[in-house]
């Protein structure tokens, strides 16, 4: 699946812990940050992630939690 992903994404994250890394794609400190704080107090799954294609959707991985989708979106929207 990883390959999969890295062929169609034009950002993609994973956070692992409450920390944000990105594994593919150049996105702003402002965003990097704010998904930083959003994950910082938030209770998340081991390992997960997130991506966003050229079609400007945002797809998460089957284990990101629902109660965030919604704040993620807000703020990797192109």
């Amino acid at each position: 699946m990883a390959s999969f992903i890295e062929r169609i994404a034009r950002e993609w994250y994973e956070v692992q812990a409450g920390r944000v890394r990105v594994l593919k794609g150049h996105p702003s400190h402002l965003k990097t940050n704010a998904l930083r704080e959003l994950f910082e107090g938030e209770k998340m799954p081991a390992v997960t992630s997130f991506w966003t294609t050229r079609d400007k959707c945002v797809h998460f991985k089957l284990n990101f939690p629902h109660r965030l989708r919604p704040a993620v979106r807000a703020i990797v929207d192109p």
